[in-house]
């Protein structure tokens, strides 16, 4: 006599980013403008630039060859005076989830606690099974 037997399968995971160093040594954002000031000055000084206040966002999303967040801020950047803003929530379309860190430092640090500058993803999406029957 044969029984059938059900069997389960689960699973968990989780994806890890550990920040360690970031090297801004003239406190710029990415447009060349200077960090901590407002959008009228940021046009005009680009030396002498106040500390930036640098945290760190993690997506999450299927490929694709250039984000769209990138491909605003370069063509952004071609055109004259013109600043970059920071986009509200460029977080948009992580199809396996998203996560950010607080602020962790100035313009340039090092982090020697390993908890300080860890971001954690659970995974929360699942594969559709495909179990082969035996005959």
């Amino acid at each position: 006599m044969i029984h059938p037997v059900k069997s389960s399968v689960s699973s968990s995971g989780f994806f890890e980013l550990q920040i360690l160093e970031i090297s801004n040594t003239n406190s710029h954002l990415l447009s060349g403008y200077c960090c901590g000031l407002p959008p009228e000055k940021r046009q005009t000084q680009t030396t002498g630039c106040p500390a930036c206040a640098t945290s760190f966002s993690l997506c999450l999303k299927e490929y694709q060859g250039t984000t769209s967040s990138v491909q605003q801020q370069q063509q952004q950047l071609k055109q004259p005076a013109v600043a970059v803003e920071p986009q509200p929530s460029g977080l948009y379309g992580c199809a396996f989830g998203n996560a950010s860190t607080p602020v962790l430092g100035g313009s340039s640090f090092v982090l020697t606690d390993p908890e300080v500058g860890g971001i954690t993803l659970p995974f929360t999406f699942r594969w559709t099974p495909s179990i082969a029957q035996p005959m």
